[in-house]
């Protein structure tokens, strides 16, 4: 049986990541001997390499988390991450997408459920850094708009805009740790937190209240600025309604939340 390139590479890519069963056909046979340093020598230094480049991935991402475990309890995760989870993607920048799981699974993390709720802030936040620039809507856009047109208003928000909900209060501890302080102990709260990136393509995050999470929820499903503050009656007094929608309009404009608005 002929064996293709891309099953050499997937026997490579297994000895890397530390998968490759018994019995199978051992990688080393095909590498070309160079020099005085042995091919399994060589092929051990290149897997060295690999998981260096991992950790050094998870180093970056978390560098909060990290300041949160400790050395050990952090190094203990990040070899037993890269030996559970081997890489599924190309790029590094989603290696640890599967992190806040793991640590929900996995004893002893899994005992302290704020570790993986941690992470996953970390990681939306490298999320809303990364979402790809689009244009933002401006408030001539809005004040332009005639006024038959007002019900019929549905906005898209721009690609970093974001909610993070909370079950502890690990958005305070972030910003302790984030600033080299000893974080609070963990308390159990539920809050629910805007991320976005600004203007000035900074990370922000910021606490939300329900009024502001319903209308951001149904505009992001398409409903309409009529239907949005009917729903808002079951929260806003009727004669509040519009002057409250009005004031989140206005505020995600000058955030720079509102990629465009559409009344079609």
């Amino acid at each position: 049986m002929t064996t293709t390139l891309a099953q050499r590479q997937q026997q490579l890519l297994a000895y890397l990541q530390g998968l490759a069963a018994k019995g199978e056909e051992d990688i080393c046979q095909y590498i070309v001997q160079q020099g005085k340093v042995a091919t399994g020598q060589r092929l051990g230094i290149y897997q060295n390499a690999y998981n260096v480049r991992l950790k050094e991935t998870i180093d970056t991402d978390h560098q909060i988390l990290g300041r949160y475990l400790g050395d050990d309890l952090y190094e203990q995760m990040v070899e037993e991450f890269i030996a559970l989870c081997p890489s599924q993607h190309f790029s590094l920048r989603h290696f640890a997408d599967p992190l806040p799981d793991f640590l929900n699974g996995q004893t002893p993390f899994s005992q302290h459920p704020q570790i993986a709720e941690l992470a996953r802030f970390e990681r939306l936040l490298l999320s809303a850094f990364d979402a790809r620039d689009s244009k933002r809507a401006t408030l001539d856009q809005l004040t332009q708009l005639e006024q038959d047109k007002w019900p019929n208003i549905k906005l898209r928000f721009h690609p970093s805009v974001q909610l993070f909900v909370s079950s502890w209060n690990v958005v305070i501890m972030w910003q302790q740790l984030k600033q080299d302080q000893t974080p609070p102990e963990p308390v159990q709260e539920k809050n629910t937190w805007l991320v976005w990136r600004n203007h000035e393509r900074l990370t922000e995050f910021r606490p939300i209240d329900n009024i502001a999470v319903t209308m951001l929820e149904m505009f992001q499903r398409g409903i309409n600025f009529a239907d949005v503050c009917q729903a808002l009656l079951e929260q806003v007094p009727e004669h509040k309604v519009s002057e409250v929608a009005l004031s989140h309009l206005l505020n995600w404009l000058e955030l720079g939340l509102i990629h465009m608005i559409k009344t079609d």
